[in-house]
């Protein structure tokens, strides 16, 4: 007969996992591991999106005066808002009647879940990290709001947090962006003087991301514009890395002091310099990782739950982020 300890046994195991599942994300990502780091990971309670603040001109009342000068009290614009919406996840664990009956007792319950549980980790990790490299269109419009629409080709504006970036008045809502190919290059190491061409483009773009002490925090790339780059990177920029990084298991070299990383999911002849300080991942509060109870369809010998994630991207100050496209990976 069916273990009578089961579901309080199972439901004990998967709500024990929720933290497990929380760090594991964050620490196979290194986007999300440097948000994380910085304290940029939050719960909001709800809503039906995710307001982000914008400044997006001067104060212009700011001026010297002498004396019984009058002190300008126009009233400012400059400020508005980008909103994003939550976007929902969701992974299952199922156990069948016959594996219920075959695992009695407590530990053989606990290894079974353990196994189903370490699978379906790896899976999310693997999904979310394919939707924060992209434009949030997939599945029907219903994945993460990734980088690939963020840090988009400029090529042709788009709108993203409610502010359409193709309008003139809106030029503040855009990144940076460099069309390596429509820069006349034909490869990351054509030559260009005592230097080449593609690290002659990552410093226009490192220093167009720039203001002040603001600069990029992390440059995401492919795996062969990483290569290229160790090819032809100077000396003392090969010596050093983050050591950081590299004890959280992030391979990784530094452009100008910025940790430069390679994932698979970023897309093919892409680098992007982001600013983590403008950046958050905002998940919801009670859905975090939040595990259903078990219950049985009508149709099957079977317990079904579910692990939900309410989750978004959330960006602050676009003009902050860099996109090179085109970028031909050739050494």
């Amino acid at each position: 007969m069916p273990n009578p300890d089961f579901d309080t046994i199972a439901s004990t195991t998967l709500k024990n996992y929720r933290g497990v599942l929380a760090d594991n994300l964050t620490s196979h990502q290194v986007l999300l591991q440097q948000l994380k780091e910085k304290g940029f990971i939050r719960e909001d309670e709800g809503g039906t999106s995710i307001v982000e603040t914008l400044l997006y001109g001067q104060n212009s009342t700011v001026k010297s005066y002498a004396g019984y000068d009058l002190l300008d009290v126009t009233p400012q614009t400059g400020i508005t808002a980008a909103e994003f919406l939550w976007k929902h996840i969701a992974g299952s664990v199922v156990i069948s009647g016959q594996e219920e009956f075959e695992n009695k007792g407590k530990s053989r319950i606990i290894n079974l879940l353990e196994a189903k549980m370490t699978q379906l980790d790896i899976s999310i990790r693997q999904v979310v990290n394919a939707m924060i490299f992209g434009d949030g269109t997939g599945n029907g419009g219903k994945d993460i709001t990734g980088l690939d629409l963020a840090v988009e080709d400029g090529a042709a504006w788009s709108t993203y947090g409610g502010i359409d970036s193709s309008l003139a008045a809106n030029a503040f809502w855009r990144n940076q962006y460099i069309n390596f190919t429509g820069a006349g290059n034909t490869s990351f190491g054509t030559a260009s003087g005592a230097s080449v061409e593609g690290m002659n483009v990552m410093r226009n773009l490192y220093n167009s991301c720039s203001r002040g002490k603001t600069k990029p925090t992390l440059i995401l790339t492919t795996q062969l514009l990483f290569e290229a780059y160790e090819k032809h990177g100077e000396g003392s920029k090969l010596e050093t890395m983050s050591t950081k990084l590299l004890e959280m298991g992030f391979q990784n070299l530094l452009f100008k002091g910025t940790p430069i990383v390679w994932d698979e999911d970023v897309p093919s002849q892409v680098m992007v310099m982001l600013n983590s300080d403008f950046l958050k991942f905002v998940v919801g509060k009670g859905r975090n990782f939040i595990t259903t109870p078990f219950v049985r369809p009508k149709d099957q010998e079977a317990k079904v739950a579910q692990v939900l994630l309410y989750a978004n991207i959330t960006l602050a100050n676009r003009a902050r982020q860099g996109r090179i496209s085109n970028f031909v990976d050739t050494p």
